[in-house]
């Protein structure tokens, strides 16, 4: 079960650091990309993202379950923490297909900000959020393992 976890969990995180760091920037390098390319490319991610999202929260409920019944305050804590963080995740995913969605309909590109806290808010968004939170929540999730072992070794 941990397996599929940590594996649904590095093809979603590596995936996404792969099309923020590599994808993105290359698409937007070259100017006779057709869009269509792009939209493919997405559904395809998308594709990736959910069924990542599906293996995390059935392997993730089992895990929990499992090992809340040995485990003390500071796992709990850090269990908790990476499920809120986790469900942020979930949510940018969802409000992300529902405006790339829209923004097809209308056949627009959003406008580039041009405040500091719009051009702050941009880089803390989207891709650039979720590639943050997938990083933290694998440390909280090496975290969770280091501490699942202290509890055992001192029972």
């Amino acid at each position: 079960m941990l397996w599929l976890h940590v594996l649904a969990a590095a093809t979603w995180v590596g995936g996404s650091l792969f099309y923020l760091i590599v994808l993105i920037p290359t698409l937007n390098r070259v100017p006779d990309v057709p869009r269509a390319l792009s939209v493919a490319l997405g559904v395809e991610f998308r594709t990736v993202v959910v069924t990542s999202i599906i293996v995390l929260v059935a392997t993730g409920a089992i895990l929990a379950f499992n090992r809340l019944t040995e485990v003390e305050l500071p796992y709990a804590a850090t269990l908790g923490v990476k499920v809120v963080l986790s469900l942020w995740m979930f949510a940018l995913v969802r409000d992300r297909r529902r405006h790339a969605k829209t923004l097809d309909a209308l056949e627009a590109r959003p406008p580039s900000p041009t405040t500091v806290w719009g051009k702050l808010t941009a880089a803390l968004s989207g891709y650039n959020t979720l590639v943050i939170l997938g990083v933290v929540i694998f440390f909280l999730s090496e975290l969770m393992g280091v501490l699942y072992e202290i509890e055992l070794r001192t029972e």
